[in-house]
Protein backbone atom coordinates (compact mmCIF):
# COMPACT_ATOMS: atom_id res chain seq x y z
CA UNK A 1 0.00 0.00 0.00
CA UNK A 2 1.35 3.45 -0.95
CA UNK A 3 2.09 6.29 1.44
CA UNK A 4 -1.07 8.22 2.40
CA UNK A 5 -1.83 11.63 0.97
CA UNK A 6 -1.70 13.94 4.00
CA UNK A 7 -3.98 16.95 4.20
CA UNK A 8 -4.84 19.51 6.83
CA UNK A 9 -8.27 21.14 7.01
CA UNK A 10 -9.01 23.37 4.03
CA UNK A 11 -5.69 22.45 2.39
CA UNK A 12 -5.41 21.97 -1.35
CA UNK A 13 -3.23 19.40 -3.12
CA UNK A 14 -2.40 19.55 -6.82
CA UNK A 15 -2.63 16.54 -9.12
CA UNK A 16 1.15 16.11 -9.12
CA UNK A 17 1.00 15.41 -5.34
CA UNK A 18 -1.86 12.89 -5.51
CA UNK A 19 0.07 9.74 -6.48
CA UNK A 20 -1.94 9.07 -9.62
CA UNK A 21 -5.36 9.34 -7.93
CA UNK A 22 -8.19 8.97 -10.46
CA UNK A 23 -9.92 12.31 -9.80
CA UNK A 24 -12.99 11.57 -11.97
CA UNK A 25 -13.57 8.16 -10.36
CA UNK A 26 -12.93 9.58 -6.89
CA UNK A 27 -15.44 12.40 -7.45
CA UNK A 28 -18.06 9.93 -8.70
CA UNK A 29 -17.44 7.68 -5.68
CA UNK A 30 -17.93 10.56 -3.23
CA UNK A 31 -21.12 11.61 -5.08
CA UNK A 32 -22.51 8.06 -4.87
CA UNK A 33 -21.85 7.99 -1.14
CA UNK A 34 -23.37 11.49 -0.75
CA UNK A 35 -20.09 12.78 0.64
CA UNK A 36 -19.19 15.38 -1.97
CA UNK A 37 -19.01 18.03 0.78
CA UNK A 38 -16.13 16.19 2.49
CA UNK A 39 -13.55 16.95 -0.22
CA UNK A 40 -13.86 19.30 -3.18
CA UNK A 41 -12.56 17.45 -6.23
CA UNK A 42 -11.49 19.66 -9.14
CA UNK A 43 -10.04 18.78 -12.53
CA UNK A 44 -6.45 19.08 -11.29
CA UNK A 45 -6.62 19.14 -7.48
CA UNK A 46 -8.51 18.26 -4.30
CA UNK A 47 -9.29 20.46 -1.29
CA UNK A 48 -10.36 19.29 2.16
CA UNK A 49 -13.07 20.86 4.31
CA UNK A 50 -13.87 20.65 8.04
CA UNK A 51 -13.96 16.82 8.00
CA UNK A 52 -11.04 14.88 9.48
CA UNK A 53 -10.18 11.20 9.32
CA UNK A 54 -9.24 8.66 6.67
CA UNK A 55 -10.50 7.88 3.18
CA UNK A 56 -9.35 4.70 1.44
CA UNK A 57 -10.25 4.71 -2.25
CA UNK A 58 -8.88 1.68 -4.12
CA UNK A 59 -5.11 1.79 -3.41
CA UNK A 60 -5.03 5.43 -2.32
CA UNK A 61 -5.30 6.56 1.30
CA UNK A 62 -6.10 10.17 2.14
CA UNK A 63 -5.47 11.25 5.73
CA UNK A 64 -7.03 14.55 6.86
CA UNK A 65 -5.95 16.04 10.18
CA UNK A 66 -7.15 19.18 12.02
CA UNK A 67 -4.80 22.12 12.41
CA UNK A 68 -6.41 23.97 15.32
CA UNK A 69 -5.69 21.43 18.08
CA UNK A 70 -1.92 21.74 18.15
CA UNK A 71 0.52 24.65 18.30
CA UNK A 72 2.88 23.08 15.74
CA UNK A 73 2.78 20.89 12.64
CA UNK A 74 3.84 17.70 14.42
CA UNK A 75 1.44 15.03 13.12
CA UNK A 76 2.09 12.81 16.14
CA UNK A 77 0.90 15.54 18.53
CA UNK A 78 -2.09 16.37 16.33
CA UNK A 79 -3.03 12.68 16.25
CA UNK A 80 -2.70 12.40 20.03
CA UNK A 81 -4.99 15.41 20.60
CA UNK A 82 -7.52 14.23 18.01
CA UNK A 83 -7.63 10.73 19.52
CA UNK A 84 -8.12 12.30 22.94
CA UNK A 85 -11.05 14.41 21.68
CA UNK A 86 -12.66 11.33 20.11
CA UNK A 87 -12.08 9.32 23.27
CA UNK A 88 -13.46 12.10 25.47
CA UNK A 89 -16.60 12.81 23.45
CA UNK A 90 -17.45 9.23 22.47
CA UNK A 91 -16.64 8.01 26.00
CA UNK A 92 -14.07 5.55 24.63
CA UNK A 93 -11.09 4.49 26.69
CA UNK A 94 -8.50 4.94 23.93
CA UNK A 95 -4.89 4.88 25.13
CA UNK A 96 -3.06 7.83 23.61
CA UNK A 97 0.30 6.11 24.24
CA UNK A 98 -0.48 3.93 21.22
CA UNK A 99 0.12 7.03 19.10
CA UNK A 100 3.86 6.87 19.79
CA UNK A 101 4.03 3.20 18.79
CA UNK A 102 2.04 3.59 15.60
CA UNK A 103 2.97 7.12 14.49
CA UNK A 104 5.46 5.73 11.94
CA UNK A 105 2.86 3.55 10.23
CA UNK A 106 1.69 4.49 6.76
CA UNK A 107 -1.82 5.09 8.11
CA UNK A 108 -1.33 5.81 11.83
CA UNK A 109 -4.76 7.31 12.53
CA UNK A 110 -6.58 4.20 11.32
CA UNK A 111 -4.09 1.78 12.87
CA UNK A 112 -4.47 3.38 16.32
CA UNK A 113 -8.24 2.84 16.26
CA UNK A 114 -7.87 -0.68 14.87
CA UNK A 115 -5.36 -1.52 17.62
CA UNK A 116 -7.78 -0.37 20.33
CA UNK A 117 -10.67 -2.39 18.88
CA UNK A 118 -8.64 -5.57 18.32
CA UNK A 119 -6.91 -5.56 21.71
CA UNK A 120 -10.07 -4.79 23.69
CA UNK A 121 -12.14 -7.47 21.91
CA UNK A 122 -9.31 -10.02 22.17
CA UNK A 123 -9.00 -9.43 25.94
CA UNK A 124 -12.76 -9.87 26.38
CA UNK A 125 -12.95 -13.06 24.32
CA UNK A 126 -10.21 -14.63 26.45
CA UNK A 127 -12.64 -14.42 29.37
CA UNK A 128 -16.06 -14.91 27.81
CA UNK A 129 -17.88 -15.44 24.52
CA UNK A 130 -21.12 -13.42 24.46
CA UNK A 131 -24.13 -15.72 24.15
CA UNK A 132 -27.79 -14.89 23.84
CA UNK A 133 -31.13 -16.58 23.30
CA UNK A 134 -31.98 -16.56 19.59
CA UNK A 135 -35.47 -17.23 18.25
CA UNK A 136 -35.28 -20.17 15.83
CA UNK A 137 -37.76 -21.95 13.56
CA UNK A 138 -37.12 -25.40 12.14
CA UNK A 139 -38.78 -28.57 10.89
CA UNK A 140 -37.61 -31.17 13.45
CA UNK A 141 -37.96 -34.88 14.10
CA UNK A 142 -38.77 -34.12 17.72
CA UNK A 143 -40.85 -31.59 19.63
CA UNK A 144 -38.98 -28.53 20.85
CA UNK A 145 -40.44 -25.26 22.11
CA UNK A 146 -43.88 -24.87 20.56
CA UNK A 147 -45.45 -26.08 17.33
CA UNK A 148 -46.38 -23.44 14.74
CA UNK A 149 -49.58 -25.18 13.62
CA UNK A 150 -50.32 -23.05 10.55
CA UNK A 151 -46.83 -23.66 9.14
CA UNK A 152 -46.74 -27.28 10.35
CA UNK A 153 -49.81 -28.13 8.29
CA UNK A 154 -48.16 -26.73 5.17
CA UNK A 155 -44.90 -28.61 5.71
CA UNK A 156 -46.01 -31.83 7.35
CA UNK A 157 -49.57 -32.60 6.24
CA UNK A 158 -48.39 -35.96 4.88
CA UNK A 159 -45.62 -36.60 7.42
CA UNK A 160 -46.75 -36.82 11.03
CA UNK A 161 -43.24 -37.77 12.18
CA UNK A 162 -42.02 -34.16 11.86
CA UNK A 163 -42.90 -31.00 13.77
CA UNK A 164 -42.39 -27.42 12.63
CA UNK A 165 -41.31 -25.77 15.89
CA UNK A 166 -40.42 -22.34 17.19
CA UNK A 167 -37.93 -22.27 20.06
CA UNK A 168 -35.20 -20.22 21.76
CA UNK A 169 -31.61 -21.34 21.30
CA UNK A 170 -28.85 -20.15 23.63
CA UNK A 171 -26.35 -19.47 20.90
CA UNK A 172 -23.06 -17.74 20.13
CA UNK A 173 -24.40 -16.93 16.66
CA UNK A 174 -26.08 -13.77 17.88
CA UNK A 175 -26.14 -10.24 16.53
CA UNK A 176 -23.35 -8.96 18.81
CA UNK A 177 -20.85 -11.60 17.67
CA UNK A 178 -21.96 -11.05 14.08
CA UNK A 179 -21.17 -7.35 14.47
CA UNK A 180 -17.71 -8.10 15.89
CA UNK A 181 -16.99 -10.57 13.06
CA UNK A 182 -18.10 -8.13 10.35
CA UNK A 183 -16.01 -5.25 11.74
CA UNK A 184 -12.97 -7.50 12.30
CA UNK A 185 -13.20 -8.81 8.73
CA UNK A 186 -13.41 -5.29 7.30
CA UNK A 187 -10.55 -3.95 9.41
CA UNK A 188 -8.29 -6.90 8.55
CA UNK A 189 -8.61 -5.94 4.88
CA UNK A 190 -7.34 -2.39 5.40
CA UNK A 191 -4.78 -2.80 8.18
CA UNK A 192 -1.09 -2.95 7.24
CA UNK A 193 0.24 -3.39 10.80
CA UNK A 194 1.41 -6.97 11.40
CA UNK A 195 0.32 -7.03 15.04
CA UNK A 196 -3.15 -5.69 14.24
CA UNK A 197 -3.61 -8.20 11.42
CA UNK A 198 -2.48 -11.05 13.70
CA UNK A 199 -5.06 -10.22 16.41
CA UNK A 200 -7.86 -9.62 13.88
CA UNK A 201 -7.07 -12.93 12.18
CA UNK A 202 -7.34 -14.70 15.52
CA UNK A 203 -10.73 -13.08 16.14
CA UNK A 204 -12.11 -14.05 12.71
CA UNK A 205 -10.87 -17.64 13.18
CA UNK A 206 -12.41 -17.72 16.65
CA UNK A 207 -15.72 -16.72 15.07
CA UNK A 208 -15.54 -19.44 12.41
CA UNK A 209 -19.02 -20.74 13.30
CA UNK A 210 -20.63 -17.27 13.30
CA UNK A 211 -22.57 -16.08 10.25
CA UNK A 212 -20.89 -13.22 8.38
CA UNK A 213 -23.64 -10.59 8.20
CA UNK A 214 -23.23 -7.09 6.80
CA UNK A 215 -24.11 -4.21 9.13
CA UNK A 216 -25.04 -0.59 8.53
CA UNK A 217 -25.58 2.32 10.91
CA UNK A 218 -29.29 1.58 11.47
CA UNK A 219 -28.76 -2.09 12.20
CA UNK A 220 -25.82 -1.45 14.55
CA UNK A 221 -27.78 1.20 16.47
CA UNK A 222 -30.48 -1.35 17.38
CA UNK A 223 -28.03 -3.57 19.26
CA UNK A 224 -28.14 -3.25 23.04
CA UNK A 225 -25.80 -4.92 25.49
CA UNK A 226 -27.38 -7.17 28.10
CA UNK A 227 -26.18 -7.16 31.69
CA UNK A 228 -23.81 -10.11 31.20
CA UNK A 229 -22.31 -8.44 28.11
CA UNK A 230 -21.23 -5.20 29.82
CA UNK A 231 -17.58 -6.25 29.70
CA UNK A 232 -17.77 -5.90 25.89
CA UNK A 233 -18.75 -2.23 26.10
CA UNK A 234 -15.44 -0.84 24.80
CA UNK A 235 -15.12 -3.05 21.66
CA UNK A 236 -18.85 -2.64 21.10
CA UNK A 237 -18.63 1.17 21.16
CA UNK A 238 -15.59 1.09 18.88
CA UNK A 239 -17.34 -1.29 16.47
CA UNK A 240 -20.35 1.02 16.34
CA UNK A 241 -18.05 3.98 15.77
CA UNK A 242 -16.51 2.22 12.76
CA UNK A 243 -19.93 1.30 11.36
CA UNK A 244 -21.45 4.75 11.95
CA UNK A 245 -18.55 6.58 10.33
CA UNK A 246 -17.61 4.14 7.60
CA UNK A 247 -18.96 3.64 4.13
CA UNK A 248 -17.99 0.28 2.71
CA UNK A 249 -18.14 -1.35 -0.69
CA UNK A 250 -17.85 -5.12 -0.59
CA UNK A 251 -16.57 -6.41 -3.91
CA UNK A 252 -15.29 -9.95 -4.45
CA UNK A 253 -15.64 -10.61 -0.70
CA UNK A 254 -13.05 -8.01 0.27
CA UNK A 255 -13.13 -4.44 1.41
CA UNK A 256 -12.39 -2.07 -1.45
CA UNK A 257 -13.17 1.40 -0.11
CA UNK A 258 -13.74 2.86 3.34
CA UNK A 259 -14.45 6.33 4.64
CA UNK A 260 -13.92 6.97 8.33
CA UNK A 261 -14.56 10.65 9.03
CA UNK A 262 -15.61 13.02 11.75
CA UNK A 263 -17.06 16.48 11.30
CA UNK A 264 -14.87 18.84 13.34
CA UNK A 265 -17.88 21.15 13.76
CA UNK A 266 -19.71 18.37 15.60
CA UNK A 267 -16.62 17.11 17.42
CA UNK A 268 -15.81 20.63 18.66
CA UNK A 269 -19.40 21.06 19.89
CA UNK A 270 -19.41 17.69 21.69
CA UNK A 271 -15.98 18.31 23.22
CA UNK A 272 -17.00 21.69 24.68
CA UNK A 273 -20.26 20.26 26.05
CA UNK A 274 -18.54 17.25 27.64
CA UNK A 275 -16.03 19.57 29.33
CA UNK A 276 -18.90 21.64 30.74
CA UNK A 277 -21.06 18.70 31.75
CA UNK A 278 -18.35 16.59 33.38
CA UNK A 279 -17.09 19.60 35.36
CA UNK A 280 -20.53 21.03 36.15
CA UNK A 281 -19.81 21.24 39.88
CA UNK A 282 -17.04 23.76 39.21
CA UNK A 283 -19.54 26.14 37.57
CA UNK A 284 -21.68 26.68 40.68
CA UNK A 285 -25.41 26.79 39.92
CA UNK A 286 -25.05 26.47 36.17
CA UNK A 287 -26.66 23.48 34.44
CA UNK A 288 -25.81 22.49 30.89
CA UNK A 289 -27.92 20.74 28.25
CA UNK A 290 -26.97 19.57 24.76
CA UNK A 291 -29.24 19.87 21.72
CA UNK A 292 -32.13 21.38 23.70
CA UNK A 293 -35.02 21.62 21.24
CA UNK A 294 -38.02 23.86 20.83
CA UNK A 295 -40.68 24.21 18.14
CA UNK A 296 -40.65 27.32 16.00
CA UNK A 297 -44.45 27.79 16.24
CA UNK A 298 -46.92 27.29 19.05
CA UNK A 299 -49.60 25.72 16.86
CA UNK A 300 -49.32 22.76 14.46
CA UNK A 301 -46.30 21.40 16.29
CA UNK A 302 -46.63 18.05 14.58
CA UNK A 303 -45.83 19.67 11.22
CA UNK A 304 -43.44 22.53 12.01
CA UNK A 305 -39.69 22.29 12.43
CA UNK A 306 -37.89 22.03 15.76
CA UNK A 307 -34.69 23.93 16.43
CA UNK A 308 -31.91 22.47 18.59
CA UNK A 309 -29.32 24.66 20.27
CA UNK A 310 -25.77 23.35 20.60
CA UNK A 311 -25.42 24.11 24.34
CA UNK A 312 -28.06 25.58 26.64
CA UNK A 313 -26.96 26.93 30.04
CA UNK A 314 -29.12 28.17 32.91
CA UNK A 315 -28.66 28.92 36.60
CA UNK A 316 -32.21 29.74 37.71
CA UNK A 317 -31.77 33.46 37.01
CA UNK A 318 -30.15 33.63 33.60
CA UNK A 319 -30.21 31.63 30.39
CA UNK A 320 -27.32 31.55 27.92
CA UNK A 321 -27.12 29.99 24.46
CA UNK A 322 -23.67 28.77 23.39
CA UNK A 323 -23.43 28.12 19.66
CA UNK A 324 -20.11 26.48 18.72
CA UNK A 325 -18.59 27.28 15.33
CA UNK A 326 -15.47 25.47 14.15
CA UNK A 327 -14.45 28.25 11.77
CA UNK A 328 -11.73 30.79 11.24
CA UNK A 329 -12.31 33.79 13.52
CA UNK A 330 -9.85 36.67 13.65
CA UNK A 331 -12.09 39.73 13.50
CA UNK A 332 -15.84 40.41 13.36
CA UNK A 333 -15.55 40.45 9.57
CA UNK A 334 -15.19 36.65 9.75
CA UNK A 335 -18.64 36.27 11.37
CA UNK A 336 -21.43 35.46 8.93
CA UNK A 337 -24.84 37.12 9.24
CA UNK A 338 -26.54 33.73 9.07
CA UNK A 339 -24.74 32.61 12.26
CA UNK A 340 -25.96 35.73 14.07
CA UNK A 341 -29.51 35.24 12.77
CA UNK A 342 -29.44 31.64 13.97
CA UNK A 343 -28.17 32.58 17.44
CA UNK A 344 -30.73 35.38 17.74
CA UNK A 345 -33.56 32.95 16.92
CA UNK A 346 -32.30 30.57 19.60
CA UNK A 347 -32.24 33.37 22.18
CA UNK A 348 -35.80 34.47 21.31
CA UNK A 349 -37.22 30.94 21.42
CA UNK A 350 -35.57 30.04 24.73
CA UNK A 351 -36.04 33.47 26.35
CA UNK A 352 -32.28 33.83 26.77
CA UNK A 353 -30.75 37.26 27.30
CA UNK A 354 -27.28 36.28 26.12
CA UNK A 355 -25.92 34.32 23.18
CA UNK A 356 -22.30 33.33 22.60
CA UNK A 357 -20.72 32.33 19.30
CA UNK A 358 -17.78 30.19 20.40
CA UNK A 359 -14.82 29.60 18.06
CA UNK A 360 -11.50 27.79 18.38
CA UNK A 361 -8.59 30.19 18.67
CA UNK A 362 -7.08 30.71 15.23
CA UNK A 363 -3.82 32.56 15.79
CA UNK A 364 -1.87 33.95 18.72
CA UNK A 365 -2.60 37.59 18.10
CA UNK A 366 -4.46 40.29 19.96
CA UNK A 367 -6.87 41.39 17.28
CA UNK A 368 -8.83 38.16 17.39
CA UNK A 369 -9.01 38.01 21.16
CA UNK A 370 -12.45 39.32 22.01
CA UNK A 371 -12.40 37.46 25.33
CA UNK A 372 -10.99 40.56 27.01
CA UNK A 373 -13.74 42.85 25.72
CA UNK A 374 -15.78 44.00 28.72
CA UNK A 375 -19.11 44.78 27.06
CA UNK A 376 -21.00 42.37 24.77
CA UNK A 377 -22.79 43.55 21.66
CA UNK A 378 -26.44 44.51 22.19
CA UNK A 379 -28.74 43.34 19.43
CA UNK A 380 -30.50 46.22 17.71
CA UNK A 381 -34.11 44.97 17.97
CA UNK A 382 -35.75 48.41 17.91
CA UNK A 383 -37.56 47.65 21.17
CA UNK A 384 -36.65 49.27 24.47
CA UNK A 385 -37.92 46.32 26.49
CA UNK A 386 -35.87 43.78 24.53
CA UNK A 387 -32.20 43.31 25.33
CA UNK A 388 -30.25 40.42 23.84
CA UNK A 389 -26.49 40.42 24.27
CA UNK A 390 -24.33 38.73 21.66
CA UNK A 391 -20.72 37.77 22.38
CA UNK A 392 -17.98 36.37 20.15
CA UNK A 393 -15.48 34.27 22.10
CA UNK A 394 -12.62 31.86 21.45
CA UNK A 395 -11.09 28.97 23.36
CA UNK A 396 -7.55 27.77 22.78
CA UNK A 397 -7.25 24.13 21.66
CA UNK A 398 -3.70 24.53 20.38
CA UNK A 399 -1.95 22.50 23.06
CA UNK A 400 1.03 20.17 23.00
CA UNK A 401 -1.00 17.70 25.03
CA UNK A 402 -4.69 18.52 25.21
CA UNK A 403 -5.40 15.82 27.79
CA UNK A 404 -3.15 17.45 30.40
CA UNK A 405 -4.20 21.03 29.66
CA UNK A 406 -7.98 20.81 29.43
CA UNK A 407 -8.16 22.54 32.84
CA UNK A 408 -7.04 25.74 31.04
CA UNK A 409 -9.97 25.38 28.64
CA UNK A 410 -12.34 24.91 31.58
CA UNK A 411 -10.96 28.13 33.07
CA UNK A 412 -11.72 29.94 29.78
CA UNK A 413 -15.24 28.50 29.76
CA UNK A 414 -15.83 29.73 33.32
CA UNK A 415 -14.88 33.21 32.19
CA UNK A 416 -17.48 33.07 29.40
CA UNK A 417 -20.32 32.58 31.87
CA UNK A 418 -19.44 35.57 34.06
Amino acid sequence: MTEPIKLKEYEEKKESELQGLDLVGFRNYLNRQKLSSVIDVYSDSIKSSQWVGVIKYKKTIIQILPKLICDNDDNKTILKNLIYMLSFTKRLDIKTNEVAKLSKEKNPFMEILIREFADSLFDCLKRLTPQKYIREENNLNYLKGKIKFSVNIRYNCSNSAKFYCEYDEYSENNVLNQLFLFVSTCLYSISSNNYNKKILKFITNYYADIDLVRFDKVKAEKIKLSRNQEMFKKPFMLAKMFIENATVDLTKNRLENIILLWDMNKLFEEFVFELLKRNEKEFGDWKFYAQKGKFLFKNNQDKCRMTNVDIFAENGKEKIIIDTKYKKFETLKDVSNSDIYQLTTYCLLHDATKGILLYPKWKDNKKEDNNDKKEPFILNTGRNDSKINIDFKTIDLKKNELKKEDNKIIKDLKYLLK
